[in-house]
């Protein structure tokens, strides 16, 4: 803990001195790492679409997460200490059939085995545009050994709009808080 002295004047010209701990709060590390992907992806009614398979997915060159891609698995460098992460992900494309309907999918995370490991609520859009779509997936790692870590992680578009979905640009940031101990 660390001593702080704090100086309080009261109204009256006087003033007090107060001793008063504060609780150190533990250091964090803040990395972030950036995946573009632009083209054309035909996503079926019920499948889902890992955006870190779609070929030609890059990643920005000023990012300090060190996170790979290995088999469309995105891997994360081990890490001792806890982390909290973060996927944002942005998607443009257009919904088949007519207008007027209401079309959902879901951006999901899921092992490679296809276990989900989480699911946004349903996105709802009435029209065929699907125009910067925003998302976000918290979740988290534990250790060095951490499935994200020994395994990696998928994050995608599950369909259930009852037509296809085309994909033509999809961003998946990705943020990593790592608590220091």
């Amino acid at each position: 803990m660390i001593r702080k002295r704090m100086i309080r004047l009261r109204n009256d010209g006087n003033s007090t001195i107060a001793d008063f701990y504060a609780v150190d709060e533990e250091p964090q590390t803040f990395q972030m790492d950036i995946f573009n992907w632009t083209g054309s992806q035909v996503v079926a009614d019920a499948a889902f679409q890992n955006f870190f398979s779609l070929s030609g997915i890059v990643k920005a060159a000023d990012g300090n997460a060190n996170l790979s891609i290995n088999s469309g698995n995105l891997i994360f460098p081990a890490q001792e200490a806890p982390s909290q992460v973060l996927f944002s992900t942005r998607i443009n494309g257009t919904v088949g059939g007519a207008s007027g309907t209401a079309r959902e999918w879901m951006i999901q995370t899921r092992r490679p085995n296809g276990d989900i490991v989480g699911s946004e609520s349903s996105v709802k859009v009435n029209g065929t545009s699907i125009s910067n779509r925003d998302d976000v997936l918290a979740s988290f790692t534990m250790n060095e050994l951490d499935p994200f870590t020994v395994s990696g992680i998928q994050v995608g578009l599950s369909n259930e709009s009852g037509q296809t979905i085309t994909l033509t640009s999809v961003s998946v940031r990705v943020q990593r808080v790592i608590s220091i101990d």
